[in-house]
């Protein structure tokens, strides 16, 4: 190598190879500060990448273990409200044995009422007040919210609509809808829009259908008179002799039961309207007068509310509603002709309290029960409508409902709802998507609002009402988003666990009979009770268990992440010392290779 002046190549080679050290040594200080290998993109792209998707899932699953661990706060907060309206209904459940012994008097058995009702009264309350962070657990208002319904049925079930008449139902028996489209058939809802024919066997003339005892039952006008089956094990099979023993008997306008018995009201033109209340085998006892004491009323609907039997009977001089007392005995609760009524009342019951809802010269009107025997219309005649007719009102999730319409051409059916002061709110569009429904018919049956229309063209149709917001309480702790395998529902916060929603809430024990009914209804109260608490259990143990699950996986992302981003200390220090040791050696080479150009000047000088 030639001894020169202008490039010092040792010492620049000396200085590159200070800053390749002294680099390296900076890299292995900035590891050893932040105990990372990767601190910028420019350690390792691909490691970057990937870490930064690691560290995502391990901070998502640990917010999952938090929310899911907040579910079971929740769950444990409805379970706790279940287990005190468990020991109301047990208590219910003891004072109904109590009160159906013989050994009572009627006044007696008023007394241990009022504690009963006094337990059901406790179990609205706690349904109602029982909420965690703001949501209430048990009141139902997880339920649906109903907007426009979905058809469930093709029109007029596959028959010509010209042979179908106004003459349909609708009625939920043993889990299953059934729905009579005409005077000739009745049909049980499949599911997915499919419906089967199960009237085989019947003979002609179906006129309306209900339940009884968890059965279907209907009611069929012959030429000998009206005749009641029943649907039992895919079988039909008469309850009364034709015509109730009267073959005058032609007409039947309403099926209901109440404290397990079935009752139905009746119709000739001789001797008015009757009501018979079922016994056994084809064993029936008329409860009332003919006609009530008028032989001019032609039919009488039939409504429950507050362990009551009330019927509201019609004839030229206007509407009537009378209070079943006992043996013929009825009490009139109301002046004839009131509301300016055209039709017999449709009843429901709402908080212990009658409603009723008809036709009127005014239009359609709903009326409330007050004490005193008063009668207060709650609605503007004909809705503000112009509204001909209110078909049936339904108490759905604890609120009115009535569907309403007319059969004449120009009628629209439509759905309103009860939003207190006398308002009410049409929920539908007209005619439920098709102006020619000219009627609407509602069925209430737990979570669903069915709706039936009849219109000249299609004949009749069904819908189900749609969830227009799912308020069910959903648990997310997963990364991927996938509600099959990232989450799940709580069950309870999406049920109604008041007296309504308990199917008790109509009961009381002041009779015998009464409080051997309320039995069985509290039975099957506890079973759905001990239902959902099976569910929230069988959550809780799952949600603990998916914590588990989810820690783990969490423990090991983080260990994987670490593999890739954390810095092995004892690599990185054997690194720094060795870089910190070539860069003092290439700072004392710097310093010798820039002493070499003196050589060049004692050369110079001699």
């Amino acid at each position: 190598m030639a001894l020169v002046i202008n490039h010092n190549l040792m010492a620049m080679n000396s200085a590159r190879n200070l800053s390749d050290h002294y680099g390296a040594l900076s890299t292995s200080t900035q590891r050893l500060s932040s105990g990372l290998r990767i601190n910028s993109a420019a350690d390792d792209a691909a490691g970057l990448a990937v870490r930064e998707l690691m560290r995502s899932d391990v901070a998502t699953l640990n917010q999952g273990v938090r929310n899911a661990n907040d579910a079971i706060s929740l769950i444990q907060t409805a379970d706790g409200a279940l287990q005190i309206i468990d020991e109301k209904l047990i208590r219910m459940k003891e004072l109904a044995e109590q009160a159906a012994t013989g050994t009572y008097s009627s006044d007696q058995r008023i007394i241990i009422d009022s504690e009963f009702q006094a337990m059901m009264s406790e179990i609205q309350r706690i349904a109602i007040s029982t909420d965690f962070n703001s949501i209430k657990l048990l009141d139902g208002s997880s339920n649906p919210i109903i907007e426009l319904g979905e058809q469930i049925n093709q029109s007029g079930f596959g028959i010509s609509p010209l042979t179908n008449s106004a003459s349909y139902g609708i009625v939920e028996a043993g889990g299953t809808l059934y729905c009579s489209d005409s005077t000739n058939s009745i049909y049980k809802y499949d599911g997915n829009k499919s419906w089967t024919a199960v009237s085989s066997g019947l003979p002609a003339g179906i006129k309306l259908i209900s339940k009884y005892d968890d059965n279907l039952v209907c009611g069929i006008l012959t030429g000998s008179g009206v005749g009641v089956y029943q649907y039992q094990n895919s079988t039909w099979t008469q309850i009364n002799t034709n015509g109730f023993g009267n073959p005058n008997n032609f007409g039947m306008d309403s099926m209901i039961e109440k404290d397990g018995d079935l009752y139905v009201s009746t119709n000739n033109p001789t001797d008015g309207v009757n009501i018979y209340k079922y016994n056994s085998g084809t064993s029936w006892t008329k409860i009332n007068t003919d006609g009530f004491g008028d032989l001019n009323n032609t039919n009488a609907n039939l409504g429950t509310s507050n362990g009551k039997l009330y019927a509201s009977t019609w004839n030229n001089n206007g509407t009537i509603v009378y209070e079943y007392e006992s043996g013929t005995s009825w009490k009139p609760i109301s002046q004839q002709g009131f509301g300016n009524g055209t039709s017999a009342l449709q009843f429901t019951n709402l908080d212990g309290e009658l409603y009723g809802g008809a036709s009127s010269n005014d239009g359609a009107v709903i009326y409330k029960y007050t004490e005193g025997g008063n009668w207060e219309q709650i609605n503007s005649n004909g809705f503000g409508d112009g509204v001909t007719g209110a078909s049936r009102i339904v108490n759905f999730q604890n609120e009115l409902y009535v569907g309403t319409g007319g059969l004449s051409p120009g009628d629209i059916g439509g759905v309103y709802k009860y939003t207190g002061n006398k308002q009410w709110e049409k929920i539908n569009d007209n005619g439920i998507g098709n102006t020619n429904n000219r009627s609407i018919t509602l069925y209430s049956a737990g979570k669903n609002l069915y709706a039936t229309s009849y219109n000249p063209t299609d004949g009749v149709e069904v819908f189900n009402y749609l969830e227009a917001e799912d308020n069910k309480l959903t648990v997310q702790f997963g990364t991927q988003n996938r509600k099959d395998i990232d989450s799940y529902d709580i069950p309870a916060t999406n049920s109604t666990i008041n007296t309504n929603g308990l199917n008790i809430q109509d009961l009381n024990i002041r009779t015998q009979n009464g409080a051997q009914y309320s039995l069985e209804r509290i039975d099957n109260a506890i079973v759905k009770k001990d239902k959902i608490r099976a569910n929230l259990g069988a959550t809780q143990n799952r949600l603990e268990n998916t914590v588990s699950n989810i820690q783990i996986q969490a423990e090991n992302l983080q260990a994987a992440e670490s593999q890739i981003s954390d810095t092995d200390v004892a690599e990185e220090m054997t690194n720094f010392v060795k870089e910190q040791i070539l860069s003092q050696a290439a700072v004392a080479m710097l310093s010798q290779a820039n002493s070499l150009p003196k050589m060049a000047l004692q050369l110079i000088e001699g």
